[in-house]
């Protein structure tokens, strides 16, 4: 049977699941309605949506007169879904477009507490689950009518049938056809949704768990065969049918025209050199920006034990091939952000964050800077995007955000707030932790 972890009662997991489901919910519809389309590809989107909707044509793509040959058809059949069941396609709603976004940041954070409660325990799941909510970067894309937020919610539930699978191979359990069948399922309706870019992140993890253990006994727990079927009848017949309908235009386009061109040269514009993700992680995934340090050190630390070099392996390898890549955007590492908040989480509760100063220290001061441009960002956008003037709500609002980024940065710069709990811990050396999945040093 699988555990998360002993001790912790069903009523506990499921009330920690709940907030999380709703604290995630509340972050990404926060402007479903009320925001207009934010950049020109949502618009495309939903207008190609939309011309799917009017055509009946469910297969061939099309933005105006001409085929978008970019993207599988995935994000564009959950769109039409929402909007046929909310709203219709003569009254151009967008939010109806966005629903898919909202829905799939709430899976994300779900699923990003399931897998730091396997790999660690209830609390860290949970912590993980609001780190990753509260994200700019995912509140953002979770209320975007495009690709990146529903992307995101596969890879992060193909990731926790990983951990579920892989725990249940080194516990001795029973092989079952549950955490597979989750784990292919994602795999398909990513691949679906966007290409290979799910492939990469959980072909990464296992490769680098296949040098680590030396062993391929564990991939016999992924029922590879159930797997290769449920691809052939998700993916094949879309792939077939789409072939068919553009003689075959869509994968040259799609794979070589944008995929492959994206990673030798800089496409519309958005280029960067590398490092370039490493700059805006302490942005984009504020309030987290406190804790990305210690939490990769710790890892780090910590990596002869399987949940922690799990993390490294889902983070580290995609993470250096996005900053390789010509073309940059800021979304496009979405897909590693769960490693990054379970590794944050589990600094919450071990509270390494304390001991360690030199990354005590510097993620404070980038909590408390980043915190303070958020702040006057949210006034200024305000005064430069409204007609109306400033209103007194707002500016008390960055005010809070303001002190209370200052206030925790300085107390967190000093050690004088406590996360986590020690007790239980050995305190001299931070090489290893122990948990439910540390022993005998695995």
């Amino acid at each position: 049977m699988n555990r998360i972890v002993a001790g912790a009662s069903w009523f506990a997991r499921l009330a920690q699941a709940s907030f999380v489901g709703i604290f995630a919910l509340i972050c990404a519809a926060s402007g479903l309605v009320t925001m207009p389309p934010l950049d020109r590809d949502e618009a495309r989107f939903a207008q190609a949506t939309a011309q799917m909707l009017e055509s009946g044509d469910f297969i061939n793509i099309r933005f105006q007169e001409a085929e978008r040959n970019k993207k599988p058809a995935g994000v564009y059949w959950l769109q039409a879904a929402s909007v046929h069941a909310v709203s219709t396609v003569e009254s151009r709603e967008i939010w109806a477009y966005r629903l898919p976004s909202v829905i799939a940041a709430v899976i994300a954070a779900l699923c990003t507490y399931l897998a730091g409660a396997r790999l660690y325990n209830p609390t860290v799941g949970f912590y993980a689950g609001l780190l990753l909510a509260a994200a700019p970067v995912v509140a953002a894309e979770g209320a975007i009518a495009k690709t990146d937020a529903s992307l995101l919610a596969c890879v992060a539930a193909a990731q926790a049938a990983f951990v579920f699978i892989h725990a249940g191979h080194r516990s001795g359990e029973a092989k079952g056809v549950l955490w597979p069948g989750l784990f292919w399922i994602a795999i398909a309706a990513g691949i679906l949704i966007k290409g290979p870019i799910i492939l990469m992140v959980c072909g990464f993890t296992a490769a680098a768990l296949f040098i680590r253990e030396r062993s391929v006994k564990w991939l016999s727990h992924f029922r590879p065969l159930m797997g290769a079927v449920i691809l052939a009848i998700t993916v094949g017949p879309w792939a077939l049918a789409i072939h068919n309908a553009t003689e075959g235009r869509f994968f040259i386009d799609a794979v070589g025209g944008d995929m492959v061109a994206k990673i030798g040269a800089a496409q519309e514009s958005h280029g960067g050199p590398p490092g370039y993700y490493l700059v805006l992680i302490w942005a984009l995934f504020w309030p987290a920006a406190a804790l990305i340090l210690p939490g990769l050190r710790q890892a780090i630390a910590t990596r002869k034990a399987w949940p922690s070099f799990f993390l490294l392996a889902w983070l580290i390898p995609s993470w250096l091939v996005f900053e390789l890549t010509a073309t940059k955007l800021p979304h496009y590492t979405l897909p590693l952000y769960p490693a990054l908040a379970i590794m944050a989480a589990r600094t919450v509760e071990h509270g390494s964050a304390i001991r360690w100063g030199i990354t005590r220290k510097l993620g404070a001061s980038a909590f408390t800077v980043i915190g303070a441009v958020i702040a006057l960002a949210i006034i200024l956008l305000q005064r430069e995007y409204s007609s109306a003037s400033v209103h007194a709500g707002v500016i008390i609002a960055a005010l809070a955000i303001a002190a209370a980024s200052i206030v925790a940065g300085v107390l967190l710069w000093r050690g004088a707030v406590r996360i986590g709990d020690d007790r239980h811990h050995n305190q001299r050396s931070p090489r290893l932790y122990p948990t439910q999945f540390y022993s005998s040093g695995s």
